[in-house]
């Protein structure tokens, strides 16, 4: 409970006693209570006090009609406003003390309806005259710990900045209906948010599993495919050996082409044909290595008709 509600249901409590007392007989001292008790500057909540017997004999219609107005008055002191004071006939006088208590109590309702909370709107509803006596009022307000709020007069339009507000205004009877029907629909939507939410958390927790599952099916497959797989060393895998043995045979095995020929020459060989008119081809000719194939009768008579051509 908030230290401020706390102070004002204490102050009340000596009312509610006088109210239950022996003495709370006659319309005249109950009227006298509900006056001090909307008087006394530490008193803010009075439902304890409307709900006991003798307050509510005033609603007798043997009560005397200058005593029926204060029963009405403390109602306005627990949930009403200023201008519910103002606009309800045949009700008491207010003291200095009353007129302040009530207009405090209507700026603490009044504070969260209205958006912006202007000077204007605040002057009109609580008829004070002047922005002076309003700032008077608000800074009393918060002084006794009413509200939490900063003036701001040099702002367009001026306006009443709060923050927050103290839990000092009682509950209307007729109002309790309302409230049920609204908190129940906010605990619909609430349940109605909580059924979503776990349906998503659920969804969430369904894909991860699938997904962790399939992340393990596939380290599986990697691990088979890896373990499947021999070393550097296996000669005994037949593709690994396949390949060495590829590189080292060539189509006609051992190695080499059967027409490719080989040259061996000095800086003294010449570039193929006699010179200085020899026929001897094994004193001064080339040495040329021509390998036996395929190609080597063509070979032959290239090389002589080469000759020829050289003695003519």
């Amino acid at each position: 409970m908030d230290h401020t509600h706390a102070r004002a249901l204490e102050a009340l409590q000596s009312f509610i006693h006088l109210a239950n007392s022996n003495s709370a007989t006659s319309p005249r001292f109950i009227a006298k209570i509900i006056n001090d008790a909307t008087s006394n500057p530490q008193t803010y909540v009075f439902a304890e006090l409307l709900e006991t017997p003798a307050i509510q004999s005033l609603r007798s219609k043997e009560t005397p009609e200058e005593y029926q107005g204060y029963l009405t008055l403390l109602e306005i002191f627990a949930w009403g406003a200023w201008k519910d004071y103002q606009s309800t006939p045949n009700l008491p006088e207010l003291n200095q003390d009353q007129i302040l208590k009530l207009r405090l109590l209507s700026l603490l309702s009044l504070a969260p309806t209205i958006k912006p909370l202007t000077y204007e709107s605040l002057m009109d509803a609580l008829s004070i005259p002047t922005p002076a006596e309003l700032e008077s009022l608000v800074t009393k307000a918060i002084y006794s710990s009413l509200m939490t709020a900063r003036l701001s007069p040099a702002s367009d339009p001026p306006t009443v900045n709060v923050t927050s507000v103290a839990p000092l205004r009682d509950v209307k009877p007729q109002s309790l209906l309302s409230m049920i029907l609204i908190l129940t629909e906010w605990e619909s939507r609430c349940g109605s948010v909580i059924s979503d939410i776990e349906a998503e958390i659920e969804k969430i927790k369904s894909n991860t599993a699938k997904r962790a599952a399939k992340e393990n099916t596939r380290a599986e497959l990697l691990n088979k495919a890896i373990n499947s797989w021999p070393g550097e060393g296996d000669e005994g895998h037949p593709r690994r050996s396949g390949m060495r043995e590829g590189r080292r045979l060539g189509p006609g095995g051992g190695g080499s082409s059967g027409n490719k020929r080989e040259y061996s020459a000095d800086d003294n060989d010449d570039d193929g044909y006699f010179e200085n008119g020899s026929d001897d081809a094994g004193a001064a000719g080339s040495r040329m290595d021509i390998d036996e194939g395929i190609g080597s009768s063509r070979t032959a008579a290239r090389q002589a008709k080469r000759l020829l051509g050289k003695k003519g």
